[in-house]
């Protein structure tokens, strides 16, 4: 029962327009068929000449068996071209077969003409010749052959006058239909939708591509809405992050964890915002941390802090700078940043270079936690070449954004190159409607994120005059000197 709610929840649109689209059109027909009318006539079945109270009996008996017989009756030539003839009528007695129907109820000596015509008029004239031309065949053919009367009497019990409103089409009827129709074909489209649907929309489907731990969810905010760009939340974001933070250590209670990859599967499923965020978060419980944006492809960490980014890994890599002169510090305390630098045109190889490692390397030594933001999975081999080096990885999967199929794809190409995959996280919750999570939008006494110490001090320096310049919205979204900051990048 949950699931067929859930159906209608996300499909309540489809569903609606699919009866709209079946009302309008039955609209339409029931505008464009022509009207007909339908004139009904009765006759009544009995015996004649009967003396006794027993031949009366037999007669009613005679004459019940024998009205099926000429309701056939109503059909034939016989009945029926005296009537083409009488009325001039266009057509065969086949057709007009077509527009005559002869009934009566079981057990009754009552027979019923309708005569359907575009004609009021017409199709009352139809009804009334077929009935005296009825009368006059049953006459003849029940006719004794010693030249007595026929012992059967029709009689018309009810003579038919042109209707007053045409019987077809029935409009109101039409447009019930067509609604009907509309919402069982709307149903149908909805079923077939969630049937062949493979989106990661809920924890359920993780769980149905991957086996690896869900280490947290974190919900949709404003700024992430229409935008591919980092975002830095707030509220209950900052208390969703804070809780990943703490999975990660339970995660990784058995094993050392200094360095940590955050992925994702394919292009705008969030990774970046995940990274930055949980940067923070870790900065926030006391740790020294840096985040190394090694997304040398489509790289978004320094517009989303407002950082300087000619100056970066790809400089370090290369020896142009010192990864003193490099980083740079942002927000309060204990978070520092390593942007990526000019884009190389071999940012692969760059990742998988001695250099690289030796960077790694020196970075543990210097910072209790290095997160490294890294390409998507599937598109390109970065992130796997990074497992080399660094200690584990997060997955981040966004919610409605990624498939099933893609996801399980992701999971068993870091697989094949061992990598030690610490778990996911599911990224971008909706805040309403059917994929909502209630348990991760609840506000539980929490605080938002840091915003820099130095920002009511005035900035000192460049890295800090960037810092001061980042205000937060209601929303959680970062500004910069009162305008949304944007990036180039395609990859979140």
């Amino acid at each position: 029962m949950r699931e067929q709610i859930l159906i209608l929840r996300r499909n309540w649109m489809l569903i609606v327009s699919f009866a709209l689209i079946g009302v309008i059109t039955a609209g339409v027909v029931s505008v464009l068929m022509q009207k007909t009318y339908t004139a009904t006539s009765s006759l009544f079945v009995s015996t004649q000449n009967v003396e006794t109270s027993a031949e009366l009996q037999q007669g009613s008996v005679f004459a019940l068996a024998r009205v099926q017989s000429y309701v056939d009756l109503v059909s034939k030539p016989q009945v029926l071209d005296p009537v083409i003839e009488a009325l001039d009528l266009d057509m065969s007695a086949q057709e007009l077969a077509t527009k005559v129907k002869a009934s009566t109820s079981r057990n009754t000596v009552i027979i019923d003409i309708e005569a359907v015509d575009s004609s009021p008029e017409r199709a009352a004239e139809i009804a009334n010749g077929v009935v005296a031309n009825l009368i006059s065949s049953v006459a003849d053919l029940e006719r004794p052959t010693n030249g007595l009367p026929s012992p059967v009497r029709l009689s018309s019990v009810d003579t038919a006058q042109p209707p007053a409103v045409p019987s077809s089409p029935q409009t109101s009827l039409n447009l019930m239909l067509g609604l009907l129709y509309g919402l069982a074909l709307g149903l149908v489209v909805a079923i077939l939708r969630h049937v062949l649907d493979r989106h990661v929309r809920s924890e359920a489907d993780v769980r149905k591509s991957t086996a690896l731990p869900l280490l947290g969810g974190i919900a949709e905010s404003q700024g992430q809405r229409n935008t591919s760009r980092p975002v830095v939340l707030g509220g209950s974001g900052t208390d969703a992050f804070r809780q990943l933070r703490t999975n990660l250590e339970f995660a990784a209670v058995s094993q050392q964890m200094k360095s940590l990859v955050v992925t994702s599967s394919q292009a705008g499923e969030g990774k970046s915002t995940v990274a930055l965020n949980l940067a923070l978060s870790i900065a926030q419980s006391g740790q020294k941390v840096i985040l190394v944006d090694a997304d040398l492809r489509l790289p978004t960490v320094a517009s989303a802090t407002g950082l300087e980014g000619n100056v970066g890994l790809t400089t370090v890599l290369i020896g142009r700078s010192t990864l003193a002169d490099a980083t740079q510090h942002w927000g309060s305390g204990r978070l520092s940043v390593l942007t990526s630098g000019p884009l190389p045109p071999n940012p692969t190889e760059l990742l998988g270079s001695q250099a690289m490692q030796d960077l790694i390397t020196a970075l543990e030594g210097e910072y209790d936690t290095i997160i490294l933001d890294a390409p998507p999975v599937l598109p390109v081999a970065d992130a796997t070449i990074l497992t080399r080096n660094t200690d584990g990885i997060l997955l981040v999967v966004g919610a409605t954004r990624v498939s099933q199929h893609n996801l399980s794809k992701a999971v068993e190409q870091l697989s094949l190159v061992n990598a030690n995959v610490v778990g996911v996280v599911l990224n971008r919750i909706p805040r309403s409607g059917p994929d909502a999570n209630s348990a991760y939008l609840a506000d539980y006494g929490v605080t938002p994120l840091p915003v820099p110490a130095d920002m009511d001090a005035g900035p000192a320096s460049p890295v800090a005059e960037a810092e001061a310049a980042i205000i937060r919205d209601s929303e959680g979204t970062r500004w910069n000197k009162g305008q949304p900051i944007r990036s180039g990048a395609h990859y979140n």
